[in-house]
Order: C-alpha cells, then sequence, then structure tokens
C-alpha cells in the first residue's frame, strides 16, 4: 500500500472521529456550565474546566483554543435548549392547549426559581462576552412572540419586559410566588387581571 493510500481515512474512521469529538466537546462544555452555574464565569478557565470534566489539558485548548469559545459555546448552547422549550410552549399555546399567559408564566417562572443559578451564570456569560466586544445571537424568542401577532417593535418590549423581570426576580434571595410572575405576564401581554 502507498503513503498516499493510508492517508485517506475510510469513511467510517472520520465518522468515529467526529462522534468522539462531538462527546470530548459536550463533555467540556457540561463542565463549564456547571462551573459557570456554580461559582461563576470568572472561574471558567482552560484548567478549571479540564479539573471538572476529568480530562487532560490539552483536550480543552484543542476544541475551545480561548475562554472565550468556551463562553459562546455554554451560551449558544443554553439559548438552543430555552428556544426549544420556548417553542414547544408556544405550539402548545397556539394549538389551545393552554393560553399564552399560562406559557409564559411556565417559562419564566422557571427561569427564576429552579433554573435561575444556570439562567444568572447565562446572563454573567453574555456580559462578560458583550465586555470582550463579542455577542450571542439569541433569536429565538422575538419570532415566536411575533407568531401570536405582535408586531417586531411590541415584540421586542415583551421580550425585554420579560427578560428584565427574570434577571431581576431570579436574582432575589427569596423566592418569586408564580401568582407574582403570572401577574407580570399578565401586565406585560396586556391581558386583563
Amino acid at each position: 500500500m502507498t503513503a498516499a493510500a493510508t492517508a485517506v481515512p475510510a469513511a467510517g474512521a472520520t465518522d468515529g472521529r467526529r462522534r468522539r469529538g462531538d462527546a470530548s466537546r459536550a463533555v467540556l462544555l457540561d463542565a463549564a456550565s456547571r462551573l459557570i452555574t456554580e461559582v461563576g464565569v470568572g472561574a471558567l478557565t482552560h484548567r478549571a474546566v479540564a479539573r471538572a470534566a476529568g480530562v487532560p489539558l490539552a483536550r480543552v485548548s484543542y476544541h475551545f483554543p480561548k475562554v472565550e469559545d468556551l463562553m459562546v459555546a455554554a451560551a449558544q448552547e443554553y439559548l438552543a435548549a430555552f428556544d426549544d422549550h420556548l417553542r414547544a410552549m408556544a405550539e402548545a399555546a397556539a394549538r389551545g392547549e393552554r393560553s399564552m399567559v399560562d406559557a409564559c408564566t411556565d417559562v419564566l417562572y422557571g427561569l427564576v426559581t429552579d433554573g435561575a443559578r444556570e439562567f444568572l451564570g447565562m446572563v454573567e456569560v453574555r456580559l462578560a462576552l458583550a465586555r470582550r466586544g463579542r455577542t450571542v445571537d439569541d433569536t429565538g424568542i422575538v419570532p415566536m412572540i411575533e407568531a401570536f401577532g405582535a408586531e417586531r417593535q411590541r415584540a421586542l418590549s415583551i421580550a425585554a419586559a420579560m427578560f428584565g423581570f427574570a434577571v431581576l426576580a431570579a436574582a432575589e434571595p427569596t423566592t418569586v410566588g408564580r401568582a407574582q410572575v403570572r401577574d407580570h405576564v399578565r401586565t406585560v401581554l396586556g391581558v386583563p387581571t
């Protein structure tokens, strides 16, 4: 066999390498997200991620050459999962299985209670990236609001009001009640009480 023939990997070998690389990347992102959630973005280093993931330092650097790359990937993963959840709630509301107020209340209540630490961690990541001149696109929520008949500017205002409330409520030392979240949602959506 010639050297050129051995240099070309079989199709199955490439797929196997890709799967292992994707799995390795997922482990690293999970470790990075845990660090962000538990101790904050300031603790995010290649070394800390390697230690949390139980992998060699070189593996982290290989997949994510800069810490910013880790932050961007973690934020994108979080936003994709959040958008999927939000989309499912919106689709249920569109099918008439639940009201828009109930769907929004469930999403927002989850952010400010059980999901508060992770949500605040991702807000911290986005702020840290913004300070470095980088952004993470979050295009999911506004088009979903528009799909329910809101004009673009109103959809942006609704998204901002929901996000602002979520940040303030998630940062509170005491848990915000479901009724308070529902009242906020009703006010923002313009639904009478």
